[in-house]
């Protein structure tokens, strides 16, 4: 009985992979140091492995029927191994450096189950891997640093953390499949009637994700996260070959929070009354005056013009933009907001945030880090690596598995010290308008996403793709529903025509791509009153819509 205990147990060795993780680590550790055979200088002074396991089952269903449900799973292995000191390692930015510089970053597809060996293995061919390639890198960064001038900011590579030993069982609540497959099917049949409506979908994606961290500081964590979005889509395309776009989605962290038929089906009916009405709606053109950024639409704006720019590492890396590195202590938004990144808060204003956790992708303890106080910056968001001024991490150092970790946002939340009442913003844009002579304002109901650019190299710019915009007339006339514009600008002046926030909290849940790879994030903010934006025309495509109808 005792053997077959024993035999089950290796069996199952990789259910909780910790122990195979550390035991490793410690035998590599030993291997490499500064005192052992063959290794000739610059032993690892940090090494850490992280093991991501990510399920996903997606249901889609389309034309009034399922189409098809996809269940994936995989584990995939990332090795961190530092070489040098604090003060200068292996990471090190080598300024002038071509994009081809580098050798990529390799990461390991792993085992889900079975006995403990293939992931040793794995771990010990992707150490050797990682510290070859660490060592010939820092000679590289010396010699680098040896022919350039002094650096504008001369802070560590690295920082000391806590030890962190956070280990809890995670166990995701499963959804009954065939009763969405059928669920789906029947919601995805309300685009069949819609005149106009070229593609059509709705899907339910289910995602578990488990994590595992050691690392030679004695750092264990053990947790997982679940999430599930309902969402749908439908396209279009205008008289004028504008190609049109609405997605809508829910977010949730357990099943029972999911809507049921009645949820689903006006989830689909608000995307397509949204859909038609944008494809009959007239083109606004390139325009500047006041608007409103409704919460959601003001969530993601904060999210890329200003999240990214107090990121740490763009604080340090001399090819930046650097907005704000030299703004400590300033005010750079108007007296009554104030802006932190909480990835400890789970829940806000009724919602789910995405953008939450307890530990980030360096073992270090997630902080709630206040960026703006009063309109004036305090902080950024930092990984282990500092920048001059903040010599430790806040915990904000994120990736996708098979990255390099990075600082990045979690909960980006915005809020107002001093608000009115929706219906009072909106006449204080009247009013705005009235004032500086303009025929109508304009306010944005949700944003589907951006971009802007950071870098010394280009624009310090920004552009964002509102999806709902609405002009409001000064003579009263009732507000007309627009497309084919994007909201275009620059940080520092956008925000200091910022004057006035409404009282309600909308979150904007998502995933953001930068230097660390996609990373669950949330955004949430009051309305917000704006003396002068400025939109452009969006790219169109010259293609009529289809000769032949949609079949019925």
């Amino acid at each position: 009985m005792l053997a077959l205990l024993a035999a089950l147990a290796l069996a199952n060795e990789l259910q909780n992979p910790l122990p195979v993780m550390a035991s490793t680590l410690a035998s590599v550790q030993s291997r490499l140091g500064a005192d052992s055979p063959g290794v000739l200088t610059d032993a690892p002074y940090w090494l850490s492995y992280a093991v991501v396991e990510e399920r996903r089952t997606t249901i889609q269903g389309t034309h009034g029927v399922h189409a098809g449900t996809l269940r994936e799973a995989d584990r995939t292995l990332d090795v961190d191994v530092r070489v040098g000191s604090m003060a200068l390692d292996n990471t090190h930015k080598i300024r002038d450096a071509s994009f081809f510089s580098d050798v990529s970053r390799p990461s390991w597809n792993v085992p889900l189950f079975g006995p403990g060996e293939a992931l040793r293995r794995a771990l010990v061919r992707g150490t050797d891997d990682v510290y070859r390639q660490a060592r010939a890198r820092l000679v590289k960064v010396r010699a680098n640093e040896a022919v350039k001038v002094e650096r504008e900011d001369n802070s560590a590579d690295f920082a000391a953390a806590a030890v962190v030993n956070e280990e809890h069982d995670f166990v995701a609540e499963t959804v009954d499949v065939a009763q969405w497959e059928k669920l789906l099917a029947e919601a995805s049949g309300l685009y069949v009637g819609r005149k106009h409506v070229i593609d059509s979908a709705v899907q339910l994606v289910v995602s578990e994700s488990r994590r595992w961290i050691v690392n030679s500081e004695g750092t264990r964590v053990r947790d997982g996260r679940q999430h599930y979005r309902l969402a749908t889509w439908a396209e279009t395309v205008a008289d004028d070959g504008m190609a049109l776009t609405v997605y809508d989605y829910i977010d949730v962290a357990s099943p029972s929070a999911l809507p049921g038929r009645d949820g689903a089906f006006a989830l689909v009916n608000g995307v397509a009354d949204r859909l038609l009405a944008l494809r009959a709606a007239p083109l606004i053109e390139p325009w500047s005056g006041p608007a409103i950024l409704r919460g959601r639409a003001a969530g993601v704006f904060f999210h890329e013009i200003f999240g990214h720019r107090v990121e740490g590492h763009r604080q340090k890396d001399e090819d930046e933009g650097q907005t704000f590195t030299q703004k400590v202590g300033e005010r750079i938004l108007p007296a009554f907001l104030d802006v932190v990144d909480d990835p400890l808060l789970p829940r806000l204003a009724g919602h789910d945030l995405n953008g939450h956790y307890r530990v980030d992708d360096e073992g270090v303890g997630a902080e709630a880090v206040s960026l703006v106080d009063g309109g004036v910056l305090r902080s950024f968001l930092l990984s282990r690596a500092p920048v001059a001024g903040f010599p430790t991490s806040n915990g904000h150092g994120r990736r996708q598995p098979g990255n390099a970790v990075v600082a990045r946002q979690g909960n980006l939340i915005v809020s107002a010290r001093q608000s009115v009442s929706y219906e009072a913003l909106r006449k204080r844009l009247v009013d705005e308008v009235r004032l500086q002579k303009k025929e109508f304002g304009l306010v944005f109901d949700d944003i589907s996403g951006g971009f802007t650019f950071t870098g010394r190299s280009t624009p310090n710019s920004f552009a964002v793709q509102p999806v709902t915009v609405w002009k409001v007339f000064a003579d009263g006339r009732p507000d007309q529903l627009v497309r084919g514009v994007d909201l275009i600008g620059t940080p520092l002046a956008t925000f200091g025509r910022i004057v006035a926030a409404a009282d309600d909290v909308e979150v904007f849940n998502g995933v953001c791509g930068a230097e660390s790879g996609w990373v669950p994030v949330s955004a949430a903010s009051p309305s917000l009153l704006v003396s002068e934006v400025e939109v452009q025309r969006r790219e169109k495509g010259n293609d009529r819509p289809p000769l032949l109808p949609v079949p019925r």
